[in-house]
């Protein structure tokens, strides 16, 4: 094919992306429905708190609220919130979601173009990260806004191999949006380009990315009292320490084979472009010592947590194809198509269950227990104080007053930094959306009366306000 044909490859990848990106929402939207969302639920929460000119808060999440005091500190959410007042509700955010994941074959796209000269390898280079199956189960998985991390690192990648300032400082900038954990991974990248070559080494670059990550380590750790929330740097090598419980050895053979098929399908040349490859490693020691957060899988809860993965080792595997096709250009179809074929035929076992759940939430959305759930939540009023359980929560977010009744009546210690009464009781709640026999039914009492009953879910609605009222809502 004439290189005139497809002279600047942006173009075709990003119709390629938004294709990607279309079909995926309509998969995302049919599996967020009625399943499992708690994130959605919360997220669309803050939004729609925002969005009214509240605190950027939910009572779904039990930690500390507000749009700098959350545990993590997303910046992207003040360019969101926009399109959030256009398109308010769980769709935009899942959208949001399924772009910043499409969005990365761009740098990449670009990456293999320049290093290879050719335009041809940068669109192979694009529809082969968009045919990986992790890289669709990241599209598909709830709405987070660490998503970004994977193309804020491609982009940082191709900016230090094109030696383009700009680009490079907004992929970092971009990364940095994500979420704090941002400031680790970029001194890994730029401390791996200062050490290691990138096809050609690129040490300014890589200096130029750890002091943005130093810098913005500095910043969270002045300003942010609980930046070490979820991750102290200080503590963690005791959790691999002598006598530490390591992971089962079924989880240690997923998680190999995990890497194992990442490389052996599109991205076997990655070692040849080792300071993106390396860049990598701290982030992967750290989720190898997380017992139970399974970022190895297809799909689930946190598939979010492989985000610096894809973008690493995808920029790295597309580099080191696009290396060997500069120096031998008579392997450019080879190459373009083995990453292709490779990316198309690994995880087949996980490949065939996305599908398969496809086809399963599509004929479930047909079924008459969906269309009675439907008419369930459509009887619930936007201005009910609401629980519901995990299943229903996101179809019902959006609203001031929304709770999960899982979490009602909860006897353990009361969460870190928790300043509301615990345990949380019914007093909140004026409508209760759950399955026939849910335990917080037991609570009810004379106060509530069953109004429908569809799908194996029950509506209740509070007869009188409990005594004194009903407490003010979060901010």
């Amino acid at each position: 094919m004439p290189t005139y044909i497809l002279r600047w490859t942006p173009v075709p990848a990003a119709l390629i992306a938004a294709g990607f990106a279309w079909w995926v929402q309509l998969q995302a939207l049919a599996a967020h429905r009625l399943q499992w969302a708690q994130d959605l639920a919360f997220f669309n929460q803050i939004f729609a708190a925002a969005a009214g000119g509240r605190a950027w808060t939910s009572s779904l999440l039990l930690e500390p609220t507000g749009f700098f005091e959350m545990v993590h500190f997303h910046p992207i959410f003040a360019a969101l919130l926009p399109a959030y007042l256009i398109a308010p509700g769980p769709a935009v955010l899942l959208l949001f979601n399924t772009l910043a994941v499409a969005a990365t074959a761009l740098p990449l796209a670009r990456l293999a173009a320049d290093i290879s000269g050719r335009e041809e390898l940068g669109l192979a280079a694009a529809l082969s990260f968009l045919l990986w199956v992790p890289t669709w189960s990241a599209a598909l998985a709830d709405f987070r806004p660490m998503e970004l991390l994977a193309p804020g690192l491609a982009l940082a990648v191709w900016g230090a191999w094109a030696r383009r300032r700009g680009w490079l400082l907004a992929g970092a900038a971009l990364a940095c949006s994500a979420r704090e954990e941002a400031s680790y991974l970029l001194v890994a990248l730029g401390a791996a380009l200062l050490l290691l070559p990138l096809i050609g080494w690129r040490r300014r670059e890589g200096a130029a990315l750890a002091a943005v990550g130093l810098a913005w380590f500095a910043f969270l750790v002045a300003f942010k009292d609980n930046f070490f929330f979820h991750f102290d740097p200080r503590t963690w090598p005791s959790a691999i320490g002598r006598g530490a419980p390591g992971p089962e050895p079924a989880l240690v053979a997923d998680r190999l084979r995990f890497i194992r098929e990442s490389f052996l399908g599109g991205y076997l040349l990655a070692p040849l472009a080792p300071a993106a490859l390396v860049a990598s490693a701290p982030p992967l020691a750290f989720l190898w010592t997380d017992l139970q957060r399974e970022w190895h899988a297809a799909g689930g809860l946190y598939v979010h947590l492989r985000a610096p993965l894809l973008g690493l080792w995808a920029a790295a595997g597309t580099a080191g194809a696009a290396w060997v096709v500069r120096r031998r250009p008579g392997l450019l179809w080879p190459l373009a198509l083995g990453m292709l074929a490779g990316n198309l035929a690994t995880f087949r076992p996980e490949r065939a269950a996305i599908i398969e759940r496809a086809r399963a939430l599509a004929a479930e959305a047909g079924s008459p227990e969906v269309a009675a759930l439907n008419g369930l939540i459509a009887r619930v009023r936007p201005g009910d104080r609401v629980g519901t359980d995990y299943r229903l929560i996101a179809a019902l977010s959006g609203r001031r007053v929304l709770w999960n009744v899982a979490h009602l009546y909860a006897r353990d210690a009361r969460p870190p930094y928790w300043e509301v009464e615990w345990p949380l009781t019914l007093d909140r709640l004026d409508t209760l959306l759950v399955p026939e026999g849910d335990p917080v039914l037991a609570h009810t009492g004379g106060d509530w009366a069953l109004e429908a009953a569809a799908g194996g879910y029950q509506l209740w609605r509070r007869r009188r306000e409990p005594p004194g009222g009903f407490p003010e809502p979060l901010p």
